[in-house]
């Protein structure tokens, strides 16, 4: 994916085209170089640039470590947003970084994100910290107690506290009355370089925090990627430095920004116009999507990850080292026992919408290697699929049928109808006919069966005594029955 912002309009005009097939722009004495011309030379630069990188990076991936991470217990402490009548969030922010105990329970910890009142869903300033060790008195205390005073190992300074300062050791705040620890979930980025839109981006080191007070987070974590134009109203630094001569200080030329920041959206929202994704987390476990890798980005492209994946593959096939499980479930839940996996109103794992002609093949993790190539999953993965809904009518075809077992039975009453062409069946009882000559039903059904066979068995009809007769009898399409007794 290309940049987004439109640079051909005024006062840029930068008319650059790809399909033009302009490699230089060369200048020439005695005609004035237009505005334009340096654009776009700068814009077939970044063309051949970004035709290269798209050879070895796939849109997202990530050049220099910039490595991310995901914390589902993120501790956090919330505090009262005053103490001794000064608004804590005065000086919060130098908390980051230093060592902060408490004076009750003798728990210390190390402050990573400040999250202050106006952005907490509780209205409380929140410290995310590290636990470093629990209590120094009892040793059980793992946590800081509820309406203590919390102290810094470092001065802290601030405006608002006038000529003075809280001197290292002494207390800064005081936590809540009630439940003052909390758990929160992060999202965490290094610093590093990621290919995306053609260029290769700066990331700088940032933690996001997912639920400020849960850890079930569900959501798409990625980058928000975002183009501006900087002029030097924005940005005095872009006006001329050349101090002393007269054009110092004259406004410069425009500069095209690209930046990314973390930033997190909802499983169902796929609007990625300006959105590269890293990781999906869902009720709290971390999902990543498969992919073949950063390298390998062009059709055709040869790298070491693919010459060893041929040398795998032909040795060794595909074959997997952890077997994924595979079940079939319904899509939309009825409300009536067929354990559909979602809600009316829902969407699936991949945007659609539920129905009745819909299944999911549910695949837990696994990995494997396929064509050479590394497959791990590590949550478990739902795929679409529609269910078969065409039919076809073969007739006069011979088939391969099997019946079910062949029954002997005796003190019989007239014969049961026979064959495959009908739809008479058999009760089946569970207690046994008295008199032959008693034609009523005893029992309870327990089942019902067609009957594929019926003939004599000991191949001739005693006529004296019918007692002695046995026949066999061969039965299919069984359906046995369940009785289920429930309370009220």
């Amino acid at each position: 994916m290309s940049q987004q912002t439109n640079l051909n309009v005024a006062p840029y005009f930068d008319d650059f085209d790809p399909a033009n097939d302009f490699h230089r722009v060369l200048f020439k004495p005695g005609y004035p170089v237009q505005a334009r011309e340096l654009t776009t030379l700068q814009s077939i630069l970044q063309n051949q640039i970004e035709k290269f990188g798209q050879h070895f990076f796939r849109e997202g991936a990530k050049v220099i470590p910039g490595n991310t991470g995901y914390t589902q217990l993120y501790y956090g402490i919330q505090l009262q947003n005053n103490y001794l009548g000064v608004p804590v969030a005065a000086y919060a922010e130098q908390l980051v970084g230093t060592k902060i105990t408490g004076e009750t329970s003798g728990v210390s910890a190390v402050v990573d994100k400040v999250l202050f009142p106006e952005d907490s869903e509780r209205g409380n300033l929140t410290l995310y910290i590290n636990y470093l060790n629990s209590s120094t008195t009892n040793n059980s205390t793992q946590v800081f107690s509820d309406g203590e005073n919390l102290t810094c190992n470092q001065i802290i300074t601030s405006g608002l506290l006038g000529n003075s300062t809280i001197a290292a050791g002494s207390p800064f705040a005081t936590t809540i009355g009630n439940e003052a620890a909390t758990t929160g979930s992060a999202f965490q980025i290094q610093e590093g370089v990621y290919f995306i839109r053609g260029n290769f981006v700066n990331v700088n080191t940032e933690t996001l925090i997912l639920d400020q007070y849960g850890d079930t987070p569900n959501y798409r974590v990625g980058l928000f990627v975002q183009e501006e134009i900087v002029n030097a109203d924005a940005d005095e630094t872009l006006n001329d430095n050349s101090q002393g001569f007269n054009n110092y200080s004259a406004p410069g030329a425009d500069r095209l920004k690209i930046s990314v920041s973390l930033f997190k959206k909802a499983l169902t929202d796929y609007d990625d116009n300006q959105f590269v994704e890293l990781s999906i987390i869902e009720d709290g476990n971390i999902k990543s999507q498969t992919r073949r890798g950063d390298l390998g980005g062009g059709p055709g492209f040869k790298d070491w990850t693919d010459i060893l994946a041929r040398r795998t593959f032909a040795e060794s096939g595909d074959y997997y080292v952890k077997a994924f499980d595979l079940s079939v479930h319904e899509s939309l839940n009825n409300g009536r026992g067929n354990r559909g996996v979602f809600n009316v109103g829902q969407l699936t794992y991949s945007g659609q919408i539920p129905t009745n002609d819909l299944a999911l093949y549910k695949f837990s993790p696994g990995r494997a290697f396929v064509r050479g190539y590394d497959i791990d999953v590590s949550s478990t993965t739902f795929i679409d699929v529609p269910k078969p809904r065409t039919t076809k009518t073969i007739s006069d075809q011979s088939i391969i049928y099997n019946t079910g077992p062949t029954l002997r039975v005796n003190r019989t009453l007239r014969a049961p109808d026979i064959g495959i062409g009908n739809t008479y069946v058999l009760s089946l009882r569970d207690q046994r006919v008295g008199l032959s000559s008693d034609t009523s039903a005893v029992g309870k059904e327990i089942g019902v069966a067609r009957v594929y066979d019926y003939r004599l068995e000991s191949g001739s009809y005693d006529t004296n005594n019918d007692s002695l007769n046995e026949w066999d009898i061969a039965l299919y399409d069984v359906q046995t029955v369940t009785h289920l007794s429930l309370n009220q």
